[in-house]
């Protein structure tokens, strides 16, 4: 895709705001085109690039809570992230729990009436934990929770939670999803509902994704399957190497 770099466009009769064709509106050419392929990835209905995976946590949490809120969160999580939510969301009024362990038997235990969502990590950072995944999906359904999952570790290749039920998925593109070392750059998938209301707080708050990283990240992705299909390889082999040593 050629790199759509312009700014401002020629006016044409747009009947909104978020139709005009400009940068921080998210809506270039490559922006499109990125969003598409992100949600294809994870098997959602659409896709948000953002300036970096803070900004995809950030805006994504504020897009559905409010002052008077409270969030279930996984205990083991990115330190950005558990800055955020316990440095940033209390001067705005919004409550939080860490669980420990994510069967529905926990959450409830911490569950109030003024619950709004769920976070987890698919694979935490930087401890690499697995919690039950498919439980809290179900138990977020089942109360009416947002559930937002940070799925940068494994990428799309090796899970997609839209399929076990979590309504946004979160990654900071950065990783693996470019695999080049060379962009900062955040993304947001999920249903066109939910990624439209984060759009709109992303707006906002002004972390978009310049036009260039966008096509250096649609790059990258190019080699994804290839790159995680070594990953796992490695990885493979090392635990393999470890559990049949003598040590």
């Amino acid at each position: 895709l050629p790199i759509f770099q312009s700014s401002t466009y020629q006016y044409e009769g747009e009947s909104s705001y978020e139709s005009l064709r400009y940068i921080r509106l998210n809506n270039t050419p490559n922006h499109q085109a990125l969003g598409a392929k992100l949600a294809a990835l994870e098997g959602a209905e659409a896709g948000l690039a953002v300036s970096s995976g803070m900004a995809a946590i950030s805006d994504s949490i504020l897009a559905f809570l409010r002052s008077g809120d409270h969030l279930l969160v996984q205990n083991c999580i990115y330190g950005g992230t558990r800055d955020l939510i316990t440095r940033e969301l209390p001067r705005l009024g919004i409550e939080s729990d860490f669980i420990e362990d994510l069967s529905a038997e926990t959450l409830e235990k911490h569950l109030r009436d003024n619950t709004r969502m769920l976070y987890v990590e698919s694979i935490t950072n930087p401890l690499m934990q697995i919690g039950n995944l498919l439980e809290a999906a179900e138990f977020a359904r089942r109360k009416g929770l947002i559930s937002l999952i940070d799925n940068t570790f494994p990428t799309p290749c090796n899970f997609r939670p839209i399929e076990i039920g979590f309504d946004v998925v979160l990654h900071s593109a950065t990783e693996d999803l470019n695999g080049h070392s060379d962009i900062v750059a955040g993304a947001v998938v999920g249903k066109q509902e939910f990624v439209g209301k984060i759009c709109s707080r992303n707006l906002h708050f002004g972390g978009t994704l310049d036009p260039h990283a966008c096509f250096l990240l649609q790059r990258g992705m190019k080699t994804l399957p290839l790159r995680m299909k070594q990953h796992n390889l490695n990885a493979s082999s090392l635990a393999r190497f470890l559990a049949d040593h003598p040590k």
